[in-house]
């Protein structure tokens, strides 16, 4: 009789403890213990050779007296919208934000005027603060003219927010609660038009916190990570890491490699991270080596993780991990800094401190151990809840508090969690079930593949058929036969693709990630 498997279930593990307080205080905190250090350095113009910089305590006044401001229009626990590239005042505004008690909604810089009227209707904000995009196109006048028709709300020139100002008198300050909410994040979760994910002081902060701890960040630490502001990645797990751990923040607005490895340079950055995609460029950047040298860490995620650069970076002596998290809750787990390239590459890694996870069937049952499912998580980082979308809400958690995140996912005997795609990503072909990631793994491996993404498409015969669509190191180094050969060592037959297409450049999200549905019309439909 084959013994049954251990249940997928992982219960909460201690770790370091959390901090019980706001984002606003906790800079006020450093503020005042580390007056002098410092907190936020950027290159003015984009040009590294020309850095400029705010120290803890001058962070602080600049924030504080942004909150003065803020509070003329708006009362704690309204809405105050961000639409810009990432740059120094968009962390003065974050922090404003905190200190007003405001709540923050940052706005992705490539939404179209339609996603922007949605965004703006479900938050209702106060304010827009608009500069420019991370392309440079200014952002204002199309934000004027989308809130001139919203009574009560404006919009405000970003660029006119001070970062070098005198000490502000402050009076008044807003009652702040670690609970109260402290940031909307848009995502489109699985289905339907955008929700706001709303996050709390307590959530934010300690995502930022167990990052750094994780990591074993400290006050040396300068992190520099272009991912956008508007994403949680960005504005929770890196800029709060670095307020948690005492350490320096460098805004970069857009990432831009020969850019990237002088900044790099020129402010000893510790911490960067990316998607594969930005890695593969800064391996082939002139200086690139150099500027490892002062880097404790590199943070992968975003896009399925191919062995070869995982092994190409640590050959060039950096750390590197992947870390999982969703806008509903930021981060989940982290893999070993310590592991192989294929540990990095093929996992998540384990849950980090105060999480529950679980794998479930659709039926909402534990699935055993090596078995897929759906990850469930309980933490306090998870979100409050969808802004202003109760039904929304209750679906997305279920009795016991657990977050259903969508993703699909296994967990095996020593605890170490994989990703296999999203639910709604699932191939059906023949009444198989077919994981993306997993096909998109095995084609990674191969030496030729620079990055993959596999997708569904329709098929007559079999429901739907798996596709692939390749970018190659070196163009025609290798036909769509040899790779399917390839695929056919490492997975089974019928997960293989079988229609192909090579591309030079993928279309990619603000935050790097493949726009997979403009990828189906490279495959028009077979009569």
């Amino acid at each position: 009789m084959t013994a049954a498997r251990a249940p997928s279930a992982v219960t909460a593990r201690p770790g370091e403890a959390l901090l019980d307080r706001t984002v606003g205080d906790q800079l006020r905190l450093r503020a005042t213990g580390q007056p002098d250090r410092p907190a936020l350095v950027w290159a003015v113009d984009d040009d590294p050779a020309a850095l400029d910089s705010l120290t803890y305590s001058e962070l602080l006044r600049a924030a504080e007296a942004a909150a003065t401001e803020i509070r003329r229009d708006a009362r704690p626990g309204e809405r105050v919208a961000l639409w810009a590239a990432n740059g120094p005042e968009w962390v003065i505004v974050e922090y404003a934000c905190a200190l007003a008690g405001t709540v923050l909604v940052p706005f992705n810089t490539a939404w179209t005027d339609g996603e922007v009227a949605h965004a703006l209707s479900l938050a209702s904000p106060r304010l827009l603060f608009a500069g420019v995009d991370n392309r440079g196109v200014d952002l204002r006048s199309r934000a004027a003219a989308l809130v001139r028709p919203r009574l009560g709300a404006q919009a405000v020139d970003l660029t006119g927010i001070a970062k070098d100002v005198a000490t502000p008198s402050v009076t008044d300050r807003p009652v702040v609660l670690p609970e109260d909410p402290f940031l909307i994040q848009f995502t489109s979760g699985t289905t339907g038009r955008a929700k706001g994910a709303t996050l709390s002081h307590r959530a934010a902060l300690n995502a930022g916190h167990l990052r750094a701890r994780t990591f074993h960040a400290d006050e040396r630490d300068v992190w520099l990570n272009p991912v956008p502001l508007h994403h949680v990645g960005g504005s929770v797990v890196i800029v709060l890491a670095a307020l948690a751990s005492g350490g320096c923040y460098v805004a970069m607005s857009r990432f831009h490699p020969v850019r990237q490895v002088a900044l790099m340079r020129a402010t000893g950055a510790t911490r960067t991270g990316g998607v594969p995609t930005m890695f593969y460029a800064l391996l082939e950047t002139p200086g690139f080596d150099e500027a490892l040298t002062t880097v404790r860490s590199v943070g992968l995620g975003g896009a399925s993780v191919p062995p070869s650069l995982v092994e190409r970076l640590q050959a060039h002596g950096a750390t590197v991990s992947v870390g999982y998290g969703q806008s509903e809750c930021p981060i989940v787990t982290q893999s070993d800094p310590a592991g192989d390239a294929d540990h990095v590459a093929t996992t998540v890694g384990v849950t980090i401190p105060h999480t529950d996870l679980r794998i479930v069937d659709g039926g909402g049952q534990v699935v055993g151990r090596g078995e897929i499912g759906e990850v469930h998580v309980r933490s306090p980082l998870t979100m409050i809840g969808y802004w202003d979308m109760p039904k929304a809400t209750d679906e997305v958690f279920d009795a016991d508090g657990f977050l259903r995140t969508g993703d699909v996912g296994s967990l095996d005997d020593a605890g170490v969690v994989r990703i296999h795609g999203r639910t709604r990503e699932v191939i059906i072909r023949g009444g198989e079930n077919i994981y993306p990631i997993e096909v998109e793994d095995a084609l990674l491996r191969h030496p030729a593949v620079d990055s993959v993404a596999v997708l569904a498409v329709p098929s007559g015969r079999w429901g739907e058929e798996v596709a692939a669509v390749v970018r190659l190191t070196t163009p025609g180094a290798v036909t769509a036969e040899e790779l399917a050969e390839f695929a056919a060592e490492g997975i089974a037959h019928f997960k293989v693709p079988r229609r192909w297409r090579f591309v030079e450049e993928f279309p990619l999200t603000a935050s790097g990630k493949v726009r997979k549905i403009e990828l189906l019309s490279l495959f028009p439909a077979r009569g």
